[in-house]
């Protein structure tokens, strides 16, 4: 198999699942759910995300990369957890709420209707989409911090950032080389 078909059965693999969830989800609650729209052009560390637009369609996207590598776990653990999350989000629109995202009705869709343990994150080994440089080195009481050029021109137009482990006010110390 090449590259491309095996990515097709992949793809092929995890809207039948898609589809399979929803359907229980249905079913389970009882609801008029929409099949959400499916796009694979997810990357980085984040395995999948679902969308409801204010009109009632849903959407999910998915990590191809990350389904690949870890197929089975996905298709019986990340897509239940991102079809869960479009069921309290489709079902809160109607009432204008906006749920937790791994909040207590999330937790009852994953248990409930998939039968999961609702496990707010994946556990797939993954690499960064990119390294964000931190050229800019600032100090506290307690540490040393390196910065990005955003947070350091935040600083730099007067917002005050403060340490975390000792809640000291953050002062520059220098820009470092490349």
């Amino acid at each position: 198999m090449t590259n491309q078909s095996t990515n097709t059965a992949f793809r092929k693999q995890a809207e039948a699942t898609v589809r399979q969830a929803e359907t229980c989800a249905r079913n389970f609650y009882g609801i008029k759910l929409p099949d959400a729209a499916i796009d694979f052009s997810l990357r980085g560390r984040c395995a999948g995300q679902a969308r409801v637009e204010r009109n009632g369609e849903t959407c999910l996207r998915i990590n191809q990369q990350l389904l690949a590598e870890n197929l089975d776990d996905f298709l019986s653990n990340t897509i239940p957890h991102e079809i869960a999350h479009l069921i309290v989000n489709w079902q809160a629109r109607k009432k204008r709420q906006r749920p937790r995202p791994h909040g207590p009705e999330w937790q009852a869709v994953m248990q409930n209707c998939f039968n999961l343990e609702p496990k707010r994150c994946h556990s797939y080994q993954t690499t960064p989409a990119r390294i964000v440089p931190r050229p800019f080195l600032y100090s506290c009481n307690c540490q040393e911090h390196l910065l990005t050029s955003i947070m350091h021109n935040k600083i730099s137009r007067s917002y005050q950032a403060l340490c975390k482990a000792c809640k000291t006010p953050l002062s520059f110390v220098t820009r470092q080389k490349r």
